[in-house]
C-alpha cells in the first residue's frame, strides 16, 4: 500500500481547550473516563491527566446512619472542574518553555551598554568580566557569546556599530627569511627565558607608531607582565629620540629604573639601532626580534592595536597634544581586560611599583 493511499489515521498533538474541558465537566460525574475521550476523540490517558491536574476533593454528609463509632459521617468526593482546569493549563503555559535572560539581567545589560558606549569603549567581555570578578550583579550572568547573540537580534540601546573593531590576524610568513640584515645589538634569542614566561616584572616591549603620510609618530612602551603601556609623541624616527626618551625615564626613575626596566625587546627599524645609546650607564638590556616576526613582540602589537581605537590608520599625529595622549593611555590602562582577570594593567602596575619603591 502506498503511502497516499495510508489509512492509518495521523496522531495530532493538540491541547485540550476550555470546550473540551466543560465536556469533561458534564460527563465525568455519570460516564467513564473512556467514555468521555471516545466522545472527544481523544486518548483516554489524556482525559485521566486532566481529570487529576484539575480535580478536588468534596466532602459531603454521608447520608446513611450507624451506632458504629467507625462508620464515617462525611463522603469524600472527587469532582472535576473546567474553570479549574483552564486555570492551571494557563499558569503551566506561562512557566513552559526556556525563559530568555534579557528580562532578569536588566541591570547587568544597561551596565554593560553604559561602559561600551560611555567615553570608557570597554569592550562587551571586559564589562561582563569586571562585572563578574566584582559580583557588581550576583544574581545576574551572561556569557560574552549571548550578549553579542542578543545585539544581533536586534537588542535596544545598543547595535553593532557601537562595538569595537574585531582584530584581524594575518598569518605568519614562514617563506620570508629570518636572518637579520642589520646587526643591531643582541638577538631575542640570548633573553633570559623569564622574560617569555611573564612572571618576572620590568620586561618591555618597544615600537613605533607611524601617522599619515609618514610625518607624525608616536613611541610606545608595554611591559609584558602587566601590560602597562607608555606613549612618547616623538618629531622624526631618528635613533636620536628614542634614545633621548630612554633618557628621560632614567632621569623619571633614578636608580629605579633598571628594576622598572629590565629588558626592552624592539623590532628591526632603523628608529631603534642605536642599542649602545639606550644600554648607556648598564641600566637596561636591549634585544631585537627577528625580521617579519611581528608575533614575537605581541603584547606591543596589540597595545598599539588598542591605541588605533582612537587614532585609525590615516591619522595625523602632528596636533596630538600631551592631554590627548594621556587620555588614549588612561583609557587602555584602566580598562579591565580578560587576560589580566579582568584586573587593569594600572592595577598591576601600582602593586610592582610599590614593591620596588618599599623595598
Amino acid at each position: 500500500m502506498s503511502q497516499v493511499e495510508c489509512i492509518t489515521k495521523k496522531r495530532e498533538f493538540k491541547h485540550l481547550t476550555e470546550t473540551e474541558r466543560k465536556i469533561i465537566e458534564r460527563y465525568y460525574r455519570t460516564l467513564s473516563i473512556s467514555a468521555i475521550a471516545e466522545i472527544l476523540g481523544r486518548d483516554k490517558s489524556t482525559v485521566s491527566r486532566e481529570i487529576k491536574r484539575a480535580s478536588v476533593i468534596e466532602y459531603k454528609v454521608n447520608p446513611y446512619q450507624s451506632k458504629d463509632p467507625n462508620y464515617p459521617t462525611s463522603i469524600e468526593k472527587k469532582v472535576y472542574y473546567a474553570k479549574e482546569g483552564e486555570e492551571t493549563y494557563k499558569k503551566n503555559r506561562e512557566r513552559c518553555g526556556r525563559k530568555s535572560k534579557i528580562g532578569k539581567c536588566k541591570d547587568l545589560i544597561l551596565f554593560v551598554i553604559s561602559k561600551v558606549k560611555s567615553k570608557e569603549k570597554w569592550s562587551i567581555d571586559s564589562a561582563i568580566g569586571y562585572a563578574k570578578v566584582n559580583n557588581i550583579f550576583p544574581e545576574q550572568n551572561i556569557s560574552t557569546r549571548t550578549f553579542y547573540i542578543w545585539i544581533d537580534k536586534g537588542l535596544e540601546g545598543i547595535n553593532n556599530f557601537d562595538l569595537l573593531r574585531k582584530i584581524g590576524r594575518k598569518p605568519r610568513n614562514k617563506s620570508k627569511s629570518k636572518e637579520r640584515k642589520r646587526i643591531y645589538g643582541r638577538s631575542i634569542e640570548e633573553r633570559p627565558i623569564s622574560v617569555k614566561e611573564r612572571v618576572e616584572f620590568g620586561h618591555w616591549e618597544g615600537d613605533l607608531i607611524i601617522g599619515k603620510d609618514n610625518k607624525s609618530y608616536l613611541f610606545s612602551l608595554v611591559e609584558r607582565k602587566t601590560r602597562i603601556g607608555l606613549l612618547f609623541k616623538i618629531s622624526s624616527k631618528e635613533s636620536k629620540n628614542i634614545v633621548e626618551i630612554i633618557d628621560r625615564l632614567k632621569a623619571e626613575y633614578g636608580d629605579n629604573f633598571s628594576k622598572i626596566f629590565k629588558t626592552i625587546t624592539f623590532d628591526n627599524g632603523s628608529e631603534f639601532a642605536d642599542s649602545i645609546g639606550m644600554e648607556k650607564d648598564n641600566m637596561t638590556s636591549v634585544y631585537y626580534a627577528h625580521p617579519y616576526s611581528s608575533y614575537e613582540r605581541g603584547s606591543n602589537e596589540n597595545w598599539n592595536g588598542l591605541v588605533r581605537r582612537f587614532l585609525p590608520k590615516g591619522s595625523s599625529f602632528e596636533e596630538l597634544s600631551e592631554e590627548d595622549i594621556n587620555k588614549i593611555l588612561n583609557y587602555i590602562n584602566t580598562m579591565p581586560r580578560k587576560l589580566l582577570g579582568y584586573r587593569t594593567a594600572m592595577d598591576l602596575w601600582e602593586e610592582e611599583i610599590n614593591a620596588i619603591y618599599s623595598a
